[in-house]
């Protein structure tokens, strides 16, 4: 597949031609913009630019709301209620977050939900801006597409439902873990098949429960009508795939049942499917729990231990979570960011069609 490494302030202004041009209001711009952005730097490229692709599809069939307003449903000291009202999660979510954060200031945690969003890029990115923020956060999402199934059962009934957590850190870059709850992420499965790779043992299952492997029958699995869908994060029971399983409705009973989000496997197997994603953001102000010096002492000392420790292999020593992020966007703030050529040729017809100007720049050499 060949690429092309393009700087990332025109990866910036290229997503914010293309939304503007749809009719997006500049604040949402400038939130979905930087979001995509901050994914495609840290190496998270299918919840980066490449979404307007995505997107655009959705956008021609009325998938989401271009001038979206959030409502605020409830609100207390230490909990609120958003409808996103149709609109993209990314502006929503970040809102959401900074209200999190701010209510928990003054008690200690507060938590916000949010229903009737649409797809909101990647939940480790909250997480981290929370924490940004002093705050301790877990985020969790319900999801629109059925791909999963539950150990056991012959077809797929729930979505990925990705959870995400960040813990701050008073002198260092927070600690950042992202996990969709199924063994692999839904994406993957289209990468191996452009490559015609097998893909691995274990990730996807037909209805008969049986491991698939070919990458355009996995496909049509996961993203088709065929019955079967991705395993639940263990792959199988004996592997412990019941944990998986566990975690997806955990996702799914806090982004979805507790926000007023719908449930994948009942609403969006219908032609007029709703798309009705609901997300959860919980901010905890460590300094309301206890000395903050003793937290950051405490974080230190988890930090080291686990740094310390002997690795099989010198070159390869053990990470924190958000480690290879971070190395990842250190790289391609100086290189640039990689795209496809193939994608690239799909935002300049989208920028075409919406009248928006193309302006990727090539990342010089």
């Amino acid at each position: 597949m060949s690429k092309t490494s393009y700087t990332p302030d025109s990866i910036k202004a290229q997503a914010t031609e293309i939304l503007v041009n749809w009719g997006m209001s500049a604040d949402n711009v400038a939130l979905t913009a930087e979001g995509m952005l901050d994914c495609d730097l840290r190496g998270i490229d299918t919840h980066g630019i490449s979404l307007l692709a995505l997107y655009d599809k959705w956008r021609v069939g009325g998938g989401f709301a271009l001038d979206a307003t959030d409502k605020l449903l409830r609100d207390g000291p230490s909990y609120a209620s958003i409808d996103a009202q149709g609109g993209l999660g990314f502006p929503v979510s970040v809102r959401a977050v900074e209200l999190a954060c701010n209510k928990a200031r003054e008690t200690g945690l507060a938590a916000v939900t949010v229903r009737n969003s649409r797809h909101f890029g990647a939940a480790g990115y909250y997480a981290r801006l929370g924490a940004e923020k002093g705050m301790m956060m877990l985020v969790a999402t319900s999801t629109k597409v059925v791909c999963m199934v539950p150990p056991g059962a012959a077809d797929a009934v729930l979505g990925t439902n990705p959870l995400a957590y960040a813990v701050p850190r008073q002198n260092g870059a927070p600690v950042v873990f992202d996990m969709a709850t199924s063994t692999a992420a839904g994406n993957k499965i289209r990468l191996y098949q452009l490559s015609n790779t097998p893909v691995p043992e274990g990730w996807v299952v037909d209805h008969e429960g049986k491991s698939v492997t070919d990458p355009d029958i996995a496909s049509d699995i996961v993203y088709g009508s065929r019955p079967g869908g991705l395993t639940p994060l263990g792959a199988t029971p004996g592997m412990g795939a019941y944990k998986g399983y566990g975690l997806a409705l955990m996702g799914h009973f806090l982004g979805g049942t507790l926000a007023g989000g719908d449930f994948a496997g009942s609403k969006n197997r219908a032609a007029d499917a709703s798309d009705n994603i609901g997300h959860f953001f919980l901010a905890m102000d460590p300094a309301k729990f206890r000395d903050l010096a003793a937290f950051e002492a405490d974080m230190c000392d988890v930090d080291d231990s686990l740094r310390a420790t002997p690795a099989v292999d010198p070159d390869r020593p053990i990470l924190l979570p958000g480690d290879v992020e971070r190395k990842v966007a250190d790289q391609r703030r100086k290189a640039g960011i990689p795209l496809a050529d193939a994608l690239v040729d799909q935002l300049k017809r989208i920028s075409t069609e919406a009248g928006a100007q193309f302006v990727l720049t090539p990342q010089p050499e």
